[in-house]
């Protein structure tokens, strides 16, 4: 989130940091908002929200103030990419030695587990892509591919570089700094091609702009 939604996402990272056993890390859950906001079918809130718990043991006024807070950074999330704003928050910024606790590799590991919940709903619209565009269905799949694999590097780093290791590359290290510049460029491909493959759907849930908000 950047600019006026990290003002507003205040709330939810108060949450997370004072409910550390109910929720995940507050970078992780803007990271699955994104990959949620980028669907190329927007689930439901009742579905997604259940995403962002990891204990659902929590008092009514906690669980009113958690939806409150998701559905207004998700709405900004809905907002950024209208408007194509920066997709990646500020203070996502990849440095030599980058850890698990980093801001980068929490949001990316959101990314990926909202991706992951979110799959089906990929492979669906990839095969309506090969039915009704075959010529195009590769292309999308490769792209698809390469761009999980360089948010899977910058969710774990320690651990893409122990595998690049393992198969011979050693110069990772030396080249995620300058791969770590093209994150952006790399969102906007992965909203680009989630609605190239949206179009390919039936059905689209509404964004969810307006309306009442749901609880989780």
């Amino acid at each position: 989130m950047t600019g006026k939604s990290e003002v507003m996402g205040q709330d939810l990272k108060t949450l997370c940091e004072d409910h550390p056993q109910l929720l995940r890390s507050y970078h992780e859950v803007c990271g699955l908002l994104f990959s949620v906001a980028a669907a190329p079918q927007i689930p439901a809130p009742q579905q997604w929200m259940p995403w962002v718990l990891i204990s659902d043991e929590m008092s009514a006024e906690v669980a009113e103030k958690l939806t409150q807070s998701l559905m207004d950074c998700f709405k900004a999330q809905l907002l950024i990419m209208r408007d194509e704003g920066n997709l990646l928050p500020r203070v996502c910024v990849y440095h030599a030695g980058l850890t698990l606790e980093d801001a980068l590799s929490q949001w990316m590991s959101g990314c990926l587990l909202g991706h992951q919940h979110l799959q089906k709903v990929w492979q669906q619209a990839w095969s309506q892509m090969q039915l009704q565009a075959p010529d195009d269905a590769p292309q999308a799949a490769k792209e698809l591919s390469h761009l999980l694999r360089l948010f899977s590097t910058f969710a774990n780093v320690p651990m893409a570089l122990e595998q690049a290791a393992a198969g011979g590359n050693i110069q990772l290290a030396a080249q995620l700094a300058a791969i770590a510049e093209t994150l952006p460029r790399a969102l906007r491909q992965y909203v680009s091609l989630a609605g190239k493959l949206a179009a390919y759907l039936p059905h689209q849930f509404e964004t969810f702009i307006s309306g009442q908000d749901p609880a989780p």
